[in-house]
């Protein structure tokens, strides 16, 4: 059985195709009884008892709003609400009804550095060209990370990124492949595990720990990877 998951996994790498519970991809319209904000994002609960999560966009309860670009996760645990959803809708728009193109949501998003749920389906994002991704001041870059992984085993970092791909809820973590345009492949790509969800072409500030030499068996080992990686907007 272990063998089977890490083969999943191994799987979900290699073809890049998002791991979820998929639903419809809209668009569907609910009647919002509970908002809760948080951040860049917002859960709302419809009348029906869904919960769906959403960039953050102006609604209140009463509202009737539509969505679409839906995927359903279960057991999904919230850092910032400190709560856990039996099942969930991530949308990749949503607005009021009746607003035009969901402009709303496309409006957050952009002033969120992009920052938000995964769609169902990854669009093909082009890799950052050196020197197009700042470096943090006081963080590092994915070269340096490689560079120095020895000495940063254990160690907490910080790095200016794009999201290149977003691998959902394999094994209880969401698995992000991240890049800046620092290294040579292959070390010029990070891998990330997290409980946060980001959008593949997002620009981020992920912060996580260093782990070195990690072997998923089947002769597929990472030199680096980035665990319990956090995310906030990324730096223009």
């Amino acid at each position: 059985m272990k063998s089977f998951r890490l083969l999943i996994v191994i799987c979900a790498f290699l073809t890049g195709a998002p791991t979820g519970i998929a639903a419809d991809t809209g668009p569907a319209t609910g009647t919002v009884a509970e908002t809760i904000e948080a951040g860049t994002y917002v859960y709302l609960r419809l009348e029906d008892g869904t919960w769906i999560a959403a960039n953050n966009f102006a609604v209140s309860a009463g509202d009737q709003v539509q969505y679409s670009g839906i995927m359903e996760m279960n057991g999904f645990h919230s850092t910032s609400l400190d709560r856990t959803f039996d099942s969930i809708l991530f949308v990749s728009e949503a607005s009021l009804a009746g607003d035009n193109g969901n402009d709303t949501t496309a409006a957050a998003m952009k002033a969120h550095g992009s920052m938000g749920m995964q769609p169902q389906k990854s669009a093909a994002v082009i890799a950052p060209a050196p020197g197009e991704v700042k470096a943090l001041q006081d963080g590092k870059t994915i070269n340096t990370i490689f560079a120095e992984s020895a000495g940063l085993k254990g160690q907490v970092v910080s790095l200016n990124a794009r999201v290149m791909k977003v691998n959902a809820n394999i094994m209880g973590k969401n698995w992000i492949t991240l890049q800046d345009g620092t290294g040579s492949d292959p070390d010029n790509k990070l891998l990330a595990t997290s409980q946060e969800m980001v959008s593949p072409g997002a620009l981020v500030v992920a912060k996580g720990t260093v782990v070195t030499d990690v072997d998923l068996g089947s002769g597929y080992t990472y030199k680096v990877l980035l665990e319990e990686a956090t995310f906030s907007p990324g730096v223009e």
